[in-house]
């Protein structure tokens, strides 16, 4: 049982305080807890720092011993380090790689067991082009897709299961009955629109910045608004190649 509690305090850093960045030059950061936040919604406009926020956090989140499913649709170079590891999915097969892990909650969530020690990621990128693709060639199949998804946010924290969702625009007809909200963090990157503010942020007190590449606001369920920054990686190819390492452990 002490095994098990230990298991689940999973920490994952997800940036640094911007606010205490620009007053102290200190980097105080922002971190989130598996077991009460296994899903987050990445949201920003084109040049605002997604793909390189999103290496940053897998570096951090594969250090946490997850199972990682990983979906570019894509095929966004920025990714093609992963060709080769099982759970990478490309394009079309991307049906497989959603499927796959949908499969596998459903089976945990029949065995009766709520949590056996280890938390299943996905991670989608670019899943609003993924669901209009769907959609044009079946559009009950994406609507199934849908479902899924919203399924696994909804009841997968009980079963270590988490889905990180990232996308230019968090338009809620690409998530199905209120899925949107069942996000345990949001980060937004660069600079918001109205509309993104009323879909995300709605009621919340925003700070007037301007933001740039690598640079917004999050909210954290339990804590509220916060400013977000990333840190340079100033030596991409070894972070590209300790994330590898981390899916592909020596025997």
């Amino acid at each position: 049982m002490l095994a098990l509690v230990k298991e689940k305090r999973k920490i994952v850093k997800i940036g640094y305080d911007y606010a205490i960045w620009l007053l102290y030059r200190l980097k105080m950061a922002l971190m989130i807890e598996l077991c009460s936040h296994p899903s987050l919604l990445l949201t920003g406009s084109s040049g605002s720092g997604k793909s390189y926020a999103l290496k940053y956090l897998l570096d951090k989140l594969l250090a946490c011993g997850v199972t990682l499913y990983f979906c570019n649709f894509k095929r966004s170079d920025d990714f093609r380090f992963l060709e080769g590891y099982e759970r990478y999915f490309t394009y079309t097969a991307c049906i497989d790689g959603l499927q796959q892990f949908y499969d596998t909650f459903k089976e945990r969530q029949n065995s009766g067991v709520e949590f056996a020690g280890t938390f299943h990621i996905l991670v989608f990128d670019e899943f609003p082009a993924f669901i209009l693709s769907e959609t044009l060639k079946d559009k009950k199949a994406a609507e199934r897709y849908k479902t899924m998804v919203s399924e696994v946010l909804m009841l997968g924290r009980s079963y270590g299961f988490g889905i990180w969702l990232v996308m230019q625009r968090p338009d809620s007809s690409f998530l199905s009955n209120g899925a949107r909200d069942n996000f345990h963090s949001t980060i937004t990157l660069g600079n918001m629109s109205k509309e993104a503010k009323s879909m995300l942020y709605s009621g919340e007190e925003l700070p007037e910045r301007v933001y740039k590449a690598g640079e917004g606001v999050c909210w954290i369920d339990g804590i509220g608004i916060k400013e977000i920054k990333f840190p340079k990686i100033r030596d991409m190819p070894s972070l590209e190649a300790r994330i590898s390492s981390r899916l592909r452990p020596r025997p």
